[in-house]
Parts: C-alpha cells; structure tokens; sequence
C-alpha cells in the first residue's frame, strides 16, 4: 500500500534524479529560482541559499546567449514547454545540455521547472567522430587509388610470375579495403541521418538488388522469390543492407542463392538463403548474438554490422538460421499500414 502523497514522491524524484533540475516563477517576466535539487548545485556550483531568489539567467547563461534565454522564459510564461540543446556555464566551464522546460501555475502565479542533461561527453564523441570517419574515408579513398592503379600495372607488366602474384594479391586486397571503406560510409550516413523509417516496397527492393548484382556479374545467378507490393516499414538505407546479404551470400556460400520477400498476419520478411558453409562464429556471434568483439575479426564483419544497424533503426528484428546445409538470414520488418505505390521509397 503506498501511504506517501504524491508531494512526497515528487519530492524524492527531484532530489534523487541525477539531471539538474531548477524551479524557477515568473516574476516580472524574470525566471526567480525558487529551490534547485542536489544535481544543479553538483552541475553549476552554486549552493542553493546562494541562487534562491536570485535570477536564474544571471547564474548560468553564458555571455551573449541573454537572447534565447528570453525566449524560453517568454514561453514559460506563456505556459509553453521548451526543448532545445544549449550550452550553460557551469562548475567547470561552459557545457552543452538538453534542456527541458516544463511550465506550471499555482496560486495564479507562473511556474516552470528547468531540466539539465549534461550531453558534452555525448557531443563531443560523435563531433570527433564524425571529424575522423571523414578524414579516414578521405585518405582511405585517394591512397586506395593509388595502391590499386599501382599494383594493377605492375600486374600487367610483370614478367616474373611471382611478381605477377603478389600484385595480384595486392589489388585483391586493396578491394576488400574499398569495400570496408563503403560499409563503413554507409553506416555513417545511416547512424547520424534521419532515421524515421517509412513504408518501403521491399519486394521491388530485393529484385531491384539481384538484378543489379547480375548486371554487374553475370555470371551468378540468384533466384528471386517475392510477390508484389510487400510493404513493410524501413529507414533508407534498408537497400543496402539487403545488397549486403546477398554480396555474402554470393560471395561465401555455395551454388544456389534464394532472396525472398514475404508477408504473414503480423510480419513482413525478407530472407536470403544459400548452401554454402555458414558464416564463421568469429564474424556470426558478435552480430546474431551479441557476444564479444574481438580484436582481429570485427572489421571483416562490417558488412552484418550494416545490416544488423539497419533492421534496428528500422524497428525490425535479425535472425540467422543454419538447417540442413542452408544458411538463412531473416530481416522481420513490421507492415506498413500504407499500402498504396505513390510515396513508397524503393
């Protein structure tokens, strides 16, 4: 039975929760700190007899941000909420947060209570990042380009059949780097793009991906077993995560390869099948069941970890099944109640 008031469990929520949290009234249009929890005073370094009364604004907003701080205290007054990322002067210098206002009246008077997530650390990993992936891709591509320009030549020159082999070797190489340098660009885009998946075709999706890696080896035939207007909901980049699995499946397994797109009551899936090996625990565990990352395997991986991403962002499941010498590989996306082509992405 709970015999606390909700004052008194409000209470130890605004003292316990680890954000910094500011209750402040509008008086005069200026935001008055009326009481502040243990996360603000450990965040700005203030204690609370110190601010209590005192004009928020004056504590914590930063040189030349005076501007945005009165339109969020505008909107408080106007008994609206705010969200916005912004940066605060605190105990150790200025700081980015999420801030939340959350406005209230009582007794006629205007409230709000002001919400600090500390999101630096946050911040400043994906901005490094970001910084890194560009800077890699950059050299990666144009040294890339040059080892495979080089290489080749020698390939073709080459009078020594040794030679001719280990330029081989190196042009081989060199192409297994270019692709881990595509997933790796395409994962990018996927993971700090807008992510808000929509309705998508994907049985035109995976004709659309065999017919491509036909065209570009003619060799490789792939079966292709969808029916028409199998809509489910995905991000953008489901395409490539479908093109992954077939490139592995063509590429390591056996002589047949089935891509298929089907609908049931509650599930849409697309499944690629092929008799080859199965994929190795090495690069099968880390992605199918979350075990450890090691050290030498993950980058060879790249390409399941695209497809894993994916299906996630795109509210959908993975699975992976090995029966009677076929290896499955399932995405289970969830059916788009929009069923019409105009608007579908491909």
């Amino acid at each position: 039975m709970i015999d606390s008031t909700p004052e008194d469990r409000f209470g130890h929520l605004f003292e316990l929760i680890g954000d910094a949290v500011v209750e402040i009234e509008l008086v005069d249009e200026t935001p008055i700190v009326r009481s502040v929890n243990r996360g603000f005073e450990d965040a700005f370094g203030y204690d609370r007899d110190e601010v209590l009364g005192e004009s928020l604004n004056r504590f914590i907003i930063p040189d030349g941000d005076g501007g945005r701080a009165t339109r969020f205290d505008e909107r408080t007054a106007a008994g609206k909420p705010n969200t916005a990322l912004v940066t605060r002067e605190t105990a150790t210098g200025s700081r980015e947060f999420l801030y939340r206002g959350v406005p209230y009246q009582r007794d006629g008077a205007q409230f709000g209570f002001a919400i600090y997530t500390d999101i630096t650390d946050e911040r400043r990993y994906e901005r490094h990042l970001e910084v890194v992936h560009r800077l890699f891709r950059h050299d990666l591509r144009n040294d890339l380009q040059v080892i495979l320009g080089t290489a080749a030549r020698i390939e073709t020159r080459a009078t020594d059949p040794e030679i001719e082999r280990l330029a081989a070797t190196l042009v081989d190489r060199a192409e297994q780097i270019a692709e881990v340098g595509e997933d790796a660009r395409i994962i990018e885009r996927t993971l700090l793009d807008d992510r808000e998946p929509t309705p998508v075709d994907v049985g035109h999706l995976c004709r659309r991906v065999v017919a491509e890696r036909e065209r570009t080896e003619p060799s490789t035939r792939i079966d292709v077993e969808a029916t028409e207007d199998v809509v489910a909901l995905g991000i953008e980049n489901l395409r490539a995560a479908i093109a992954a699995l077939v490139d592995n499946a063509v590429e390591h397994g056996g002589d047949s390869v089935v891509v298929s797109a089907s609908e049931t009551d509650d599930a849409v899936v697309v499944a690629v099948a092929d008799d080859g090996p199965g994929i190795p625990a090495e690069f099968r565990a880390p992605v199918f069941e979350n075990s450890d990352i090691t050290d030498l395997q993950h980058s060879r991986g790249l390409g399941l970890w695209l497809v894993r991403w994916v299906v996630e962002l795109s509210g959908g499941q993975l699975h992976y099944y090995r029966r009677d010498g076929v290896t499955t590989i399932e995405i289970e996306l969830t059916p788009a109640t929009v069923r019409t082509r105009p608007g579908i992405a491909e």
